[in-house]
């Protein structure tokens, strides 16, 4: 085995497909001592289900059309045993939140040792769309709605703690619906007590318990932010030694924590870029390679093996290539999803607005949240005083659009004037600006006013980078060079731990996640990751260089006979080597200017030619075949499987078109 891999050995790194995405167990309650989280979801099983409408009825007939639209079950993988398909991820409006379908007469018991100080969150909330017109018996009495009712039983004492008639939704044409969110204290601390839940009333109504949870709200753990800004260059920010001030907020954050100046992405665009972020893997063991591959509902998540920790898990994103409809909201008890136009100019701030109001109802838990924008991505159309902040004075362009300026993604190889560029880089580092003084900046201000900053472990990074047509090619996506693949990693651990650390050596976009979980605590065998945590780099005075792996399909009929991606990319020692496959023609038939062509292999040395100008390629050409060998090895014996496969919606193709992605 080459040096490339030295670092982590190729048996270790690329274990099969299946062995790596073995089932998780589902948490069983205990009675001995208390636990500190009760997700009463995950707890249900068939015998905790006292009543149900949907009891004894033929499984065939228990289809889509009898359960809320837009929602679909949890997977057993997930949440445990789900026989009659109650446990339900429930999409309404762009938010996905974990749901005990509970439709009148319903009713589950669950027998727990109620922790310290507890307390119990849950919404409640009956939806109104066209698989509930269909199941409603009864039509008059429209105000009429469901009765919802706590019963805690303690020794041979039952008592109602919470109950609430919650009228029916008015009927519209587009889905409805009521919903109310609760959080009482539950008496009995440290005794064992049988917990019901019933819902009553309008037989057919659409009803829910959304997240039900009972929990010790004194958080213990490290509190966790992941912050992805789509399409961030490291070397557009003043920490790794840009000129414009395009991230004072970010700058500062990184004086504050550690700053690792050479990290490299798995894969130059969002989809793939994010499956390897969240899941720690690179694609030739995740597969999600194309934009209609989705993770596989058995691969461990951050978010799900956080939440085995007691972890609550959110998620505030743009949507798109990070819709739930991926794979993504796997594990996670709300996965918020902005809809409607993602090419607004003022995404960060609305992103802003939608993480502080997630941060106010996840203060009193130990919780980790998910936190992606698009706004730095195309269209670069940032608001006044931004778009024009580093463009100069009257600038032929206050925004440009890779969909309407250059035709979309067939367009991306098209030369532009040196003057375009500039004002084009101009009009980006505004968005970066923008970004970390409405995102960013208001973020930390908010974790410092609520006391939480300091046991926060706060990471800002990217999936990817931006092209300039310095090879030839604008946008993202097409090539593996360093405009893409280099992004910036910023991590402030909890009381500022490696306050002012500097890591040259390279590490990983799939080294994030083994660091959460580090920092988290043990929670059992997690799986296997490609990633290891960076823990090691930061107490090492002189790091080795991780060894990467970066892959592309530029097209999902690309596959050649050697099971190849078109484009992949490692590192040995100083070396950076590209192995390309040719342009597919399905991709070439796409374009409207034709790409440059590419050499077989790709050689640069890394110290003495960062901007990849030299090919070298020619002078070591025993080190070219060395590494040749060794990649065509590791993707022959993966066998480079299809993995699983998505189903946009409506809504979510429009956003992939509002973003140039499709036609």
């Amino acid at each position: 085995m080459s040096a490339v891999y030295r670092s982590r050995k190729l048996s270790r790194l690329f274990l099969s497909f299946s062995l790596a995405l073995a089932c998780l167990p589902a948490c069983r309650t205990k009675t001995s001592a208390p636990e500190t989280v009760y997700r009463l979801i995950d707890l249900l099983q068939n015998g905790n289900i006292v009543q149900s409408p949907l009891q004894g009825k033929d499984p065939s007939s228990l289809t889509d059309a009898v359960f809320p639209a837009r929602s679909t079950p949890i997977p057993v993988a997930e949440s445990g045993e789900n026989l009659l398909g109650l446990k339900r991820k429930h999409n309404f409006k762009g938010s996905e939140a974990n749901i005990l379908f509970s439709p009148p007469e319903s009713s589950f018991a669950l027998d727990l040792v109620l922790p310290e100080n507890a307390a119990f969150d849950f919404g409640i909330g009956v939806v109104r769309d066209r698989n509930a017109e269909a199941m409603m018996t009864r039509r008059e009495n429209e105000g009429e709605g469901v009765e919802f009712i706590v019963r805690l039983q303690i020794g041979g004492r039952k008592k109602i703690v919470f109950q609430e008639l919650l009228p029916l939704p008015p009927l519209r044409e587009e889905r409805t619906r009521n919903f109310t969110p609760y959080h009482i204290a539950l008496p009995g601390a440290g005794r064992k007590v049988r917990l019901t839940l019933t819902t009553a009333g309008k037989s057919g109504a659409f009803s829910y318990w959304s997240n039900p949870v009972v929990y010790n709200p004194k958080p213990q753990k490290t509190n966790v932010i992941l912050v992805s800004i789509d399409t961030l260059r490291a070397d557009h920010l003043g920490a790794y030694g840009y000129a414009g001030e395009t991230s004072p907020a970010m700058d500062e954050l990184a004086k504050d924590g550690a700053l690792f100046l050479n990290t490299i992405t798995s894969s130059p665009w969002t989809l793939p870029a994010h499956a390897s972020m969240l899941t720690g893997l690179n694609g030739i063991r995740h597969r999600v390679y194309t934009r209609e591959d989705m993770l596989d509902p058995e691969a461990p998540t951050l978010a799900a093996l956080l939440k085995k920790r007691g972890y609550f898990c959110a998620a505030v994103t743009g949507g798109a290539f990070v819709s739930s409809a991926f794979g993504f909201a796997k594990g996670f008890d709300t996965y918020d999803v902005r809809g409607g136009d993602i090419t607004r100019p003022d995404l960060a701030e609305e992103c802003f607005g939608d993480v502080s109001q997630r941060l106010d109802a996840l203060a009193a838990k130990n919780f980790f949240l998910f936190v992606h924008t698009y706004q730095v991505h195309s269209p670069y159309q940032s608001p006044s005083p931004y778009n024009t902040m580093f463009t100069g004075e009257r600038p032929k362009r206050t925004g440009f659009n890779v969909l309407k300026d250059l035709g979309g993604e067939q367009g991306v190889f098209t030369k532009l004037p040196g003057e375009d560029r500039r004002n084009i880089i101009g009009l980006y580092d505004g968005e970066i600006r923008y970004t970390d003084e409405r995102l960013i900046r208001p973020l930390i201000a908010k974790l410092r006013r609520m006391g939480l900053y300091d046991r926060t472990e706060i990471i800002v990074t990217s999936d990817h980078g931006e092209q300039f047509s310095e090879h030839g090619s604008w946008n993202h996506g097409n090539f593996l060079y360093n405009d893409v693949l280099r992004i910036p990693l910023i991590i402030k651990f909890p009381s500022s731990r490696y306050r002012g650390k500097t890591v040259a050596s390279v590490v990983r976009l799939i080294d994030i996640m083994p660091t959460i979980l580090e920092a988290a605590g043990p929670a059992g065998p997690d799986g296997d990751f490609d990633g290891q945590s960076l823990t090691a780099v930061l107490k090492e005075a002189q790091p080795q260089d991780r060894a990467y792996l970066a892959d592309i399909i530029d097209h999902p009929s690309a596959d050649d006979k050697s099971g190849l991606p078109t484009r992949v990319a490692t590192n040995s020692g100083p070396w950076k080597f590209i192995m390309n496959q040719p342009w597919s023609k399905a991709y070439l038939d796409l374009l409207t200017a034709p790409p440059p062509g590419l050499p077989r292999f790709e050689l640069y040395d890394s110290a003495q030619d960062p901007g990849e100008r030299m090919n070298r390629a020619g002078d070591e050409p025993e080190l070219v075949r060395k590494l040749q060998a060794d990649l065509s090895g590791l993707y022959a014996s993966a066998a480079f499987k299809k993995g699983s496969k998505a189903r946009p919606n409506e809504e979510l193709e429009d956003q992939l078109r509002a973003l140039g992605y499709i036609k």
